[in-house]
């Protein structure tokens, strides 16, 4: 089956893709950023019109973010199709695919926010996860970001309750006191 849909991933997509591959069982389509929107629009006429999801994974150290868009056919529940492209780490920008599939509004809200990628021509690309403080240029999903020390954390790690409280030590099965 999967064979079947590659071929027809390889007509329908002929002259944009950089490479169609099986990846974890479902066939995996690369695009170059310029092509994102015209594979995905092709993707659609294909009948692949429900976007799963919006991925962002971030390759320190070959200096790129990975964008995956994940698509299935409503109509064929379980036939998806990874839609992806490599971005520059310190410049990551990518078309937006909400006039494609609008669901993507929120996650790429999403990705924008946790990884940095500025999708052009986005309704409303502000954040929706972070405060509203939250510092420019840190992105929690990046390798690279790292959890600052908070006061109120302890720095030795704490008792369990029982030793406060004898009587909520669990009862260890088989044994009776």
């Amino acid at each position: 089956m999967s064979e079947q849909i590659v071929s027809t991933l390889k007509v329908a997509l002929s002259g944009i893709t950089e490479k169609i591959e099986i990846r974890k069982n479902f066939p995996t389509v690369t695009v170059r950023v310029e092509n994102l929107v015209e594979a995905a629009k092709r993707l659609r006429e294909l009948g692949y019109d429900k976007l799963l999801m919006v991925s962002g994974i971030d390759e320190p150290k070959e200096n790129r973010i990975r964008l995956v868009y994940h698509v299935e056919k409503s109509s064929e529940p379980g036939n998806i199709v990874a839609l992806e492209t490599l971005l520059p780490r310190d410049n990551p920008r990518a078309p937006s695919l909400t006039r494609v599939w609008p669901a993507a509004l929120l996650q790429e809200r999403e990705e924008y926010e946790m990884l940095g990628i500025i999708f052009e021509n986005h309704p409303d690309l502000r954040r929706i996860l972070l405060r509203h403080d939250w510092p420019q240029g840190v992105y929690p999903l990046r390798k690279d970001y790292r959890v600052p020390d908070e006061p109120f954390m302890a720095k030795k790690p704490s008792k369990p309750l029982w030793e406060l409280k004898p009587e909520l030590k669990p009862k260890e099965e088989g044994r009776e006191k």
